[in-house]
Parts: structure tokens; sequence; C-alpha cells
């Protein structure tokens, strides 16, 4: 099935850069959001719904 339809295609590497950039882009924020230097804001986030109301300048 796959060869016949990659059989007309000009370009059959066209997928595969695809597949490729896709893991790098996905990579690249996995990494961002969990390497990058984020904790301090992830602790005042884990805070936020036991802090009184009022308290760490959200109402």
């Amino acid at each position: 099935m796959y060869k016949q339809f990659y059989q007309g295609m000009s370009l059959t590497e066209l997928p595969l850069f695809a597949l490729v950039l896709f893991i790098a882009i996905f990579l690249g924020v996995c990494a961002w959001v969990f390497i990058g230097r984020r904790s301090q804001d992830f602790d005042a986030l884990s805070k936020m719904p036991l802090a009184e109301r009022g308290e760490g300048g959200h109402e």
C-alpha cells in the first residue's frame, strides 16, 4: 500500500523530514519546560491552591 502511495510522489523524503522536525520541536519544548530555570515559577504556582484568598497577589 505504501509503495503505491509513494510511487507517484516526487518528494519521498518529506514525511521523514516532517517526523524529524516534529520530534526535534517536541524535545525542545520539553527541555524548555522541564530543564529551564522555571522552578521558582512552579513553586509559586504549586502553593496557590493552599494559599489564603488575597495572599500572594492573586484574588
